[in-house]
């Protein structure tokens, strides 16, 4: 049998690396068989619907019309003449990362707020 770990630890916003919904199920259930039976995911994500900015709320909007997670952005990093591919990184709410736990035996045990978007999630295995 190979190492498990206990905790898996996403901080710095890095739920956002799960880059939408099919690939965060994806990736629960391996994150699943790879936890002992005490897993758990300690995570931070960004309730992308904290704003008033009109150009976030047509994302979001642009986003669901295409199928896509309201927070679901496409992104690149780039550094003098260096850049990566384009790739997803997704921006998710309380209630949406509730979403998609379901069905891949991982739940919301603990959020703890900012109160300004950000948030820290205490994820444990069912």
């Amino acid at each position: 049998m190979g190492t498990t770990s206990d905790t898996i630890v996403m901080f710095g916003n890095n739920f956002g690396l799960f880059a939408s919904e099919k690939r965060a199920r994806w990736l629960l259930r391996r994150f699943h068989r790879l936890t002992s039976d005490e897993g758990r995911i300690i995570a931070e994500s960004l309730d992308p619907y904290q704003t008033d900015e009109e150009i976030h709320l047509a994302y979001h909007e642009t986003n669901r019309r295409r199928g896509r997670m309201g927070g679901q952005i496409r992104v690149r990093v780039r550094y003098k003449l260096h850049r990566t591919p384009w790739f997803d990184y997704l921006l998710v709410s309380e209630e949406e990362m509730r979403g998609l736990l379901e069905g891949t035996r991982w739940e919301l045990k603990h959020v703890f707020e900012s109160g300004s978007g950000p948030y820290s999630a205490v994820i444990e295995k069912t």
